[in-house]
């Protein structure tokens, strides 16, 4: 692909991956434009104040259940980024209604805006697909999956579905949404203890932004054909009680007591064992540089800094 050729649409663009898929493109690929799409208007203005701005780059405010911004933002694109989703596990158990209308009827009107522009490739963030899926946020993605891999064969288009381990990166929320953000500031709470929500044995893929964005471009310049679904991470796991040490190592405090709420499960719809089979993507020829453990501490001794008083 030609990418200097391209204008390049990227919904939820002010995450952790949303930006790191914006300086990549900006460093190596050079599009003819990036348009960051989200409804956080606060965030759009913390990326411009924190220095990240470039000719080619547009910020655009807009929500995707909002069709008509849509239809506006997506004059002239060519290529569609989809990571827009109401994407933590337990905001979706909390926020039903919510998580259907932002990631299913969300992820229908963006398709419906990149075909009405005549958008030809779309890549869209997933999740770990299950024939059950025991969550909301599964159930979700899953439903976007199909819209997509439907009117991809309708219509032709060419399309790129990739499912991801648990991104972390330096840009990851400081508190209550990721188990490392919510570790630090449980600590920063009551040094002396650390409250592990279930049993601790939990045991998940991670992978960093920066390797998660380097793997979809890869997939992208490198897999032939019209539909492509990958798995994204490394090959093995780390589990929460480890991620507690590190955490504990990282903030220099001796002693910690860990108690746990004895559960399987962390919360309602938690996946305990989570690693998703990346034979697909390793076959094609790239690897995760770091291993779970190393992405994660990579997030930590970035984070624990940020969320120090």
């Amino acid at each position: 692909m030609d990418w200097s050729e391209q204008v390049v649409l990227v919904t939820g663009a002010t995450g952790s991956f949303g930006r790191k898929f914006a300086e990549l493109m900006l460093r190596e690929y050079h599009p003819r434009k990036i348009i960051i799409f989200s409804r956080d208007e606060l965030k759009q203005h913390d990326m411009r104040a924190a220095g990240f701005d470039h000719p080619s780059l547009r910020y655009f405010i807009g929500d995707v259940r909002d069709p008509q911004r849509l239809e506006r933002a997506f004059a002239g694109v060519t290529v569609l980024v989809h990571a827009a989703a109401l994407k933590q596990v337990p905001a979706c158990e909390y926020n039903p209604f919510e998580a259907i209308q932002t990631n299913i009827m969300g992820g229908r009107n963006v398709i419906e805006a990149a075909i009405n522009q005549g958008v030809r490739r779309i890549l869209a963030l997933s999740t770990d697909k299950a024939v059950n899926p025991v969550n909301l946020y599964g159930a979700t993605k899953m439903g976007c999956e199909g819209l997509i891999s439907a009117f991809q064969s309708l219509l032709g288009m060419r399309c790129w579905i990739f499912r991801f381990a648990n991104i972390v990166g330096p840009k990851v929320r400081k508190r209550g949404r990721t188990v490392i953000s919510d570790f630090i500031h449980r600590l920063q709470q009551d040094s002396g203890k650390l409250l592990i929500l279930g049993n601790g044995k939990q045991a998940k893929s991670y992978l960093t932004a920066a390797e998660c964005v380097d793997a979809m471009l890869f997939a992208i310049e490198r897999a032939a054909g019209d539909l492509h679904v990958f798995n994204l991470g490394c090959d093995d796991s780390l589990t929460v009680d480890r991620i507690a040490e590190l955490v504990i190592e990282a903030m220099g405090l001796p002693g910690v007591k860990l108690e746990y709420t004895g559960t399987e499960g962390g919360w309602p719809g938690d996946v305990p064992r989570f690693k998703l089979d990346v034979t697909r993507i390793n076959r094609l020829g790239w690897k995760a540089k770091m291993t779970s453990e190393q992405a994660v501490n990579t997030a930590i001794e970035a984070l624990v800094p940020l969320c120090r008083p």
